[in-house]
């Protein structure tokens, strides 16, 4: 077993397809099976399903994809780092949309202070596609709203809590009969944000808890847009709390109480389970914690900079 055999297998993985691999990679599409065949009769497991002409992982096959992740990634770091010839160093982090508008442009600042070396990459995205870029090692660290789906495949560490809030335009009918059950919520028109989303997947899960099937009047990528709809009086936006707290504060929303349902989560710090982190991105996942907590930001730990 190669190098070679690793980068085939890692783009067979992502293409799902013997054919794509081939072209990404300038192979024949000969050597891309007998590569694959070869790691099979290595480990005597085998790694794809070929049912028809479409190729399905196994789950002996997911195992292995996690390690030859990890082992790429690593070598991609190698590689920055020793070609960079100043120290520069690059740190990936990924954050879902709520985490990343409320908490990550602090950290960022007080991180690019005291490692003015290290370059950050940062990518605001929704709770699953940061974690599927953590998975496929796109991302050295993510914070993300609620459990993963692929918590098996992740090291997860929660690091702060968060509430979500029905908010509405002050005066609003909506606030005449007051605290709503989860059901009379689900009857107004609802501003939520979209599938695959954290904030959503909290919604949905209180809503199926009760067999309660939500038909939203808006769905939307955008926060922001969904706070202008509530102000606008158009209906019921559900956003946590963090990121309605100034509109609530400059009386432009009003909180719409409701008696039943959970409706506080937490945040999480994930990791892929075989990816070893270094101590700037350590430094960064307590910046987060600090940031989350509303506390001073933790001094700088002089025995692990640089010498």
């Amino acid at each position: 077993m190669t190098f070679r055999h690793l980068r085939i297998y890692e783009a067979v993985c992502r293409h799902m397809s013997i054919t794509r691999a081939a072209e990404e990679l300038y192979l024949s599409q000969p050597s891309v099976s007998l590569a694959i065949a070869e790691l099979e009769k290595t480990y005597r497991v085998r790694l794809f399903d070929r049912i028809g002409k479409k190729l399905y992982i196994t789950p002996a096959g997911q195992d292995l994809l996690g390690y030859v992740r990890s082992i790429l990634g690593l070598f991609a770091s190698m590689e920055q780092h020793m070609y960079s010839g100043t120290g520069s160093r690059l740190l990936r982090v990924g954050a879902s949309m709520t985490v990343g508008g409320c908490l990550a442009p602090r950290c960022a600042a007080e991180f690019s202070r005291r490692y003015p070396g290290v370059r950050v990459e940062l990518t605001v995205d929704r709770t699953d596609v940061i974690e599927q870029k953590v998975l496929a090692n796109a991302l050295d660290i993510g914070f993300i709203e609620g459990l993963p789906k692929a918590a098996a495949q992740l090291q997860l560490t929660p690091f702060a809590e968060d509430e979500l809030a029905a908010v509405c335009r002050p005066g609003s009918s909506f606030l005449e009969k007051t605290p709503l059950t989860c059901r009379e919520l689900a009857a107004l028109p609802l501003l939520l944000r979209e599938k695959g989303s954290g904030t959503r997947a909290v919604v949905d899960s209180i809503m199926d808890l009760q067999e309660i099937t939500l038909t939203p009047l808006w769905e939307s990528l955008s926060a922001l847009a969904l706070i202008r709809g509530a102000e606008e009086g158009l209906g019921v936006a559900i956003l946590p709390l963090r990121m309605v707290e100034e509109p609530l504060a400059q009386g432009r929303l009003a909180v719409l109480p409701i008696r039943d349902g959970q409706w506080k989560r937490s945040f999480y710090r994930i990791q892929h389970r075989n990816k070893v982190l270094d101590r700037e991105a350590e430094d960064w996942a307590a910046l987060m914690a600090a940031c989350a907590a509303g506390e001073s930001l933790p001094a700088q730990n002089r025995e692990r900079e640089e010498i």
